[in-house]
């Protein structure tokens, strides 16, 4: 290409990063403005949240030399984005089907479909965790503005119906992920999601349909990532979460929204990435309370006790834990919709049991954990966590013939579940109980169950 000057502006700067990640769709925000721009991430997210900034000329020959040190490819897809043949400038056309009328959508929202589609990719699976992403993906959701996609007519139209497949297919995968969960109900999920799901918003959709239609496929993709989640595969998890928030962001589903974040969260609380996870809870909490949500809103609120507790941070847990006692009881005065959080007393008590195991206060957390112990039989994930944090509690206690037998159930159980959070909760105890290995009890413990002196899982 020419060295011929750009002319640049906060749009077309996103266009060249949507162009970036087509090509490369694990290349994140930093990566982009610090290695392809040169300049701050913070920049680059104030040129998002003011699109009428006008750019330097010295900032126009660095953009300008940005491009000419891209890739053929990018430069390549650069302009077909920035220069589309339909004559509007910044979008992008989308064909599902070859001889089709695309449907045209900014090109802020492309990024993310051209990410979420990348994932059909098997190699995505290897994906790793970036929790230094994290603050930077709540931040792209707060200077983003909802946008407006155009639909063209294609003869293929989606219907509310299509929608309300999409949910029925939803609800049936979740029933059977929260039961045995696995890499079979995974991998079905996952082909429902590209396969079906996806090639929806490359289809002309009825205007009324529109909203949910993106909710719904956010929907979908958050119980994907929550599947790789729990099966250990973070990066790919992650990405799912992402791309999921930018989705709710182009229709403006608020409550969706702040409900992405409770799981961002939650998977950064699993991981230790507690500060991050306290980050993103209270921005979730602030946009639930914005939204008038009570479901996610308690969600919200246990996940910052819970990273308040994690940092040792007691008075504000607490705090947290009331706020959360609060938002439980509206929560009880109205319905939720179907994605929603549905919390009872067990679900509660699992967080705020949690909380008080973290906080080193064993006598609450075992009034909360044993009730989720007694009343979880149908679901054994969650028992095997409530076992996990039993034998913790009994552990610092000095009990430790019955911290061995919590592990004992939490074998037995494991046995018949295919997640790698599981399997986890029994090395998080292990760990706890290595210091006890000169006891015969707990030597007999790691000895029965596999276990070696590192708290190593089988």
């Amino acid at each position: 290409m020419t060295a011929r000057e750009e002319i640049w502006t906060p749009a077309t700067v996103q266009v060249l990063q949507n162009a970036y990640r087509s090509v490369f769709p694990l290349m994140t925000d930093e990566e982009f403005a610090q290695d392809v721009l040169r300049i701050a991430p913070r920049t680059l997210y104030n040129w998002r949240s003011r699109p009428e900034t006008k750019l330097r000329s010295v900032v126009q020959r660095e953009l300008s030399r940005a491009l000419i040190a891209a890739p053929p490819e990018v430069v390549e897809r650069f302009r077909a984005m920035q220069y589309p043949t339909d004559g509007r400038s910044g979008s992008v056309t989308l064909a599902a089907n070859a001889g089709q009328n695309p449907t045209v959508y900014p090109a802020a929202l492309e990024g993310a479909i051209s990410v979420l589609g990348s994932l059909a990719d098997p190699a995505a699976e290897h994906m790793t965790y970036r929790p230094g992403d994290l603050a930077a993906t709540v931040l792209d959701w707060l200077t983003s503005s909802t946008g407006q996609a155009m639909a063209g007519a294609d003869g293929s139209r989606v219907t509310a119906g299509n929608v309300v497949q999409i949910r029925t297919m939803i609800s049936a995968i979740d029933t059977i992920e929260r039961t045995v969960g696995g890499a079979e109900c995974r991998a079905t999920a996952r082909r429902y999601l590209h396969a079906v799901a996806l090639p929806m918003l490359h289809r002309e959709v009825e205007s009324h349909a529109r909203t949910d239609l993106f909710s719904a496929v956010a929907e979908l993709c958050e119980v994907v990532g929550w599947m790789y989640y729990d099966a250990g595969r973070h990066g790919v998890g992650q990405s799912y979460f992402t791309q999921a928030l930018r989705l709710t962001r182009e229709v403006g589903d608020d409550a969706l929204s702040a409900y992405l974040m409770t799981s961002i969260a939650h998977q950064a609380l699993h991981l230790g990435e507690s500060a991050e996870a306290l980050r993103v809870a209270k921005i979730g909490r602030n946009v639930a309370e914005y939204a008038n949500s009570p479901h996610v809103l308690v969600e919200a609120d246990l996940l910052v006790a819970r990273s308040h507790a994690a940092l040792g941070q007691a008075g504000d847990a607490t705090a947290a834990l009331q706020r959360a006692e609060h938002s439980y009881e509206r929560s009880e005065a109205g319905g939720a919709r179907a994605w929603e959080p549905q919390w009872d007393e067990i679900m509660f008590a699992s967080h705020a049991g949690t909380c008080w195991n973290d906080l080193g206060n064993t006598k609450e957390a075992r009034r909360h954990l044993s009730q989720v112990w007694e009343g979880s039989g149908g679901r054994p994930r969650r028992r095997i966590y409530s076992a996990a944090e039993l034998g913790i509690a009994a552990t610092r206690e000095g009990e430790l013939e019955l911290a061995c037998h919590y592990g004992t159930e939490i074998v037995a159980l494991t046995d018949n579940v295919d997640s790698s959070r599981a399997h986890r909760h029994l090395e998080r105890l292990s760990v706890k109980l290595k210091p006890f290995l000169n006891t015969r009890v707990v030597r007999d413990f790691f000895d029965q169950c596999g276990l070696n002196s590192e708290g190593a899982g089988r």
